[in-house]
Parts: C-alpha cells; structure tokens; sequence
C-alpha cells in the first residue's frame, strides 16, 4: 500500500515549486522575455528594410564576412540579420529567424512584433505557424504556373529585341521561353551574353519568378482570404504583373534604346 501522507507532502512540494514558478514568469521570465521581444523587434525593422533592397542586403552580406561569419547562399535574411545580433547561430537563432519571416508574410502590419508574438503564445508558438494557412500548400509547379500566367498579362515587357541565333526556344518544351545571362554593369546597364533552353534551367527560373511574383502580389494584397491558395495567388499575380511590369518598362533603357539588335 501506498503511504497517504506522501500523497499530502508531494502536493504540498509541488504547490510549492509552482507558486516559485508564478512568480519567476510574472518577474524574471517576464522581463527577460520584455527584453528579448525589444531586440526582435528591432532586428524586425532591420529584416523589413531589407526585404526588397538587394544593395542593402549586400552591405549586410559584407558585414557578416568581415566579421568571419560569412553567409551561404542558402542563408535566409533573417537568419542572417539574427546571426550577426546574437553572434551565433544555434537552434535559439534559427527559431528566431523563422519568426521573422513567419511575422512579415502574417502579421498585421500595424501590430507591433511584441503584440504579435504575446498574441501567439511566445516565440516557438510564432515559430511553428505555417506560412499558409488556409487550402494546400504551394508546390513548385503551382509556382510555375503562376509565373507562366503573369508573365503573359505583362503588355509591357522590360526589353524587346531580335534574339540572336543562339538564343531560341526550345521547340520541345511547352512554353516559348529561354533563359539568358546577362552581366551587370557598374553604370547600371546589362548586357545580354548568352541564352539556355533547357527544360529544367527554364522550370527553375519560371519557378522563382512565380514565387516573386506571387510575394510581390500578396504584399500588394495582404488580408485577402480564398479557400484555395494557389487558385486565389494565380488570380492576383495576374492582377498585379501588369502593374509590375509597367512600372518597370517605363524606366528600362538597354544600350541606350529600347531594343537590342541581334547578333
């Protein structure tokens, strides 16, 4: 038989501990969380800022190599942006890189970081969110085919020239695309250098250009709610391409023209 008086001092010792626990998450965790919350939000500003800005992304880039923490090309952000605040990078900053990018694609822009994540329940709550949260998730081809979509409602495009002979679709793949190089200049022009027509090179950047586009068209829709994800981000990068690509158009100059001549 069990001793009864144990069940009597084992509730009594953990009443204990749990009021020491109270009082620690109203004082000590509190502030250290209030604290933490702080430098998140400030390291949010930051991760904001440089979103869309590939110049400040660089000098970001340099920072980090300067100080021997440089980046892989696979390094998001906003582990980037935590790895140079925390000095490290361990499960704590990945975690805290992922709620930085879970709280710019959700979080209503005006809360403030630190209401968002209280709102939530904590960091690993914000952390464990899934990006999308309503219909399927996203898959590569729904990417494609969002781009191919788009790319089709931009009337204007960002250059138009005759192709050379060694640019030309592939006459096997589905789409009337080719991938070109083209090297950046300090003066801020390009210069188109070579083309690829291979299935797979194609898919690839029709894939990143779905995944921009459709970025670019929820920051210019944000709030929307659909049942199906990827039928409502084809509807909106339809939308928003035209707009896109227009604004981009009339700024756009190659070699001094509008068009590049062949080869």
């Amino acid at each position: 038989m069990s001793d009864p008086t144990f069940k009597i001092q084992l509730e009594r010792t953990l009443d204990q501990i749990s009021q020491a626990r109270a009082v620690w998450e109203a004082g000590t965790l509190k502030a250290a969380n209030d604290e933490l919350y702080a430098i998140l939000e400030q390291c949010f500003a930051v991760f904001v800022e440089m979103k869309d800005d590939t110049a400040k992304r660089r000098v970001l880039n340099s920072l980090l190599t300067d100080r021997k923490m440089k980046p892989r090309t696979s390094t998001s952000l906003g582990l980037k942006v935590i790895r140079y605040v925390f000095g490290k990078e361990g499960n704590r900053e990945i975690a805290y890189a992922r709620l930085l990018s879970v709280a710019y694609d959700l979080k209503p822009a005006e809360q403030s970081l630190t209401s968002y994540i209280q709102e939530c329940g904590g960091v690993e709550e914000v952390r464990r969110l899934p990006k999308i949260k309503d219909g399927k998730a996203m898959s590569a081809d729904d990417y494609k085919q969002i781009a191919v979509a788009g790319l089709n409602m931009a009337r204007i495009p960002v250059a138009s020239f005759d192709l050379p002979e060694f640019i030309q679709p592939n006459s096997e793949y589905d789409e009337d695309y080719v991938v070109g190089l083209i090297r950046c200049n300090p003066d801020g022009t390009g210069d188109l250098l070579f083309g690829n027509n291979e299935a797979k090179v194609i898919d690839t950047v029709l894939i990143a250009s779905g995944k921009y586009l459709d970025q670019k068209a929820q920051d210019d829709q944000k709030g929307l709610e659909a049942a199906d994800v990827a039928k409502r981000r084809a509807e909106d990068v339809k939308t928003f391409a035209p707009k896109l690509f227009a604004a981009v158009g009339a700024h756009t100059r190659m070699n001094g023209e509008h068009k590049v001549p062949a080869e």
